[in-house]
């Protein structure tokens, strides 16, 4: 078995599936990165949508993009927006952050196509208790890397910098390659690859479609057409995790769950109510 190739594992959230790549059995996280989703494409019929009630957070941002579709975010700093293709919308969670995404009522009601990633970026240490804070981006740098068109939709690489306010050092990028075409990729403690569509190899090592390699700096080559995207950043501490709740340290993150499960955590002005926590752990 290949430990630096992982394949997308299908999870339900709600009535729907979604790939999830990290974490996995063989890589709990790359960098700062401790949870990629990969939903969709998916055409949704008028009527349903993809509703995740009120749910907490801790010790993480949620990193949220679209390649189709929208989805009203809403949190307990007051944040709200509707998240659309191509902008990055990033939530400090902090100490703790309740938010709730859900299909905006006219799309619900036409129906249409739903295909994005979710990942978690884990807050460094000493950071894990900030402040929480919504934010989002829409002018985001899209290079020409030797022919390649690169969306840097956060952090650094190939001399350039994305505007994202991002809580440690790290790379977040869309590469779009033909068969062919080959990618220097960008200098990071740790990388990895993930074929959102198409295949790729890095040093003759091969990912299809929803397969994750882990990487170290060198040339990507596109075995067919695709879009991949590129995750990593600076190492940091071992990370535990239950449920939607992110630290360092395994008390804190059992008095996190305590406390959510006392309704402790604020609430959504305009979103009210909890989703249950799971009845057992952390």
């Amino acid at each position: 078995m290949n430990r630096r190739r992982i394949s997308a594992r299908m999870r339900s959230i709600g009535p729907f599936e979604v790939r999830r790549i990290l974490p996995s059995p063989w890589c709990r996280q790359v960098g700062p990165w401790v949870f990629l989703d990969h939903f969709g494409p998916v055409a949704m019929p008028a009527g349903q949508g993809a509703d995740v009630p009120p749910h907490p957070h801790c010790g993480l941002s949620t990193v949220t993009y679209l390649f189709e579709g929208a989805v009203e975010h809403r949190d307990s700093t007051g944040g709200h927006a509707i998240v659309r293709p191509g902008e990055v919308h990033w939530m400090r969670a902090g100490h703790g952050i309740v938010h709730s995404e859900r299909t905006p009522a006219e799309r619900k009601a036409a129906g249409g196509r739903s295909h994005g990633l979710q990942l978690w970026c884990a807050h460094p240490d000493g950071e894990e208790e900030q402040a929480p804070r919504f934010d989002s981006w829409r002018e985001l740098p899209e290079l020409d890397v030797d022919g390649v068109r690169v969306q840097l939709l956060a952090g650094a690489g190939w001399g350039a910098e994305s505007p994202v306010d991002v809580t440690s050092p790290l790379v977040y990028a869309l590469a779009h390659l033909r068969q062919g075409q080959r990618l220097v990729l960008p200098d990071a403690e740790e990388l990895c690859a993930y074929a959102v569509s198409g295949g790729f190899s890095v040093d003759g090592e091969r990912a299809g479609p929803h397969e994750l390699l882990l990487v170290d700096p060198g040339t990507l080559e596109a075995t067919e057409d695709a879009v991949v995207a590129l995750l990593g950043g600076d190492a940091i501490g071992e990370r535990h995790m239950w449920w939607n709740l992110v630290h360092s340290d395994r008390g804190r993150l059992r008095e996190q769950a305590e406390r959510y499960r006392r309704g402790e955590f604020p609430e959504i002005p305009e979103d009210p109510g909890f989703l249950p926590a799971p009845e057992h752990g952390p």
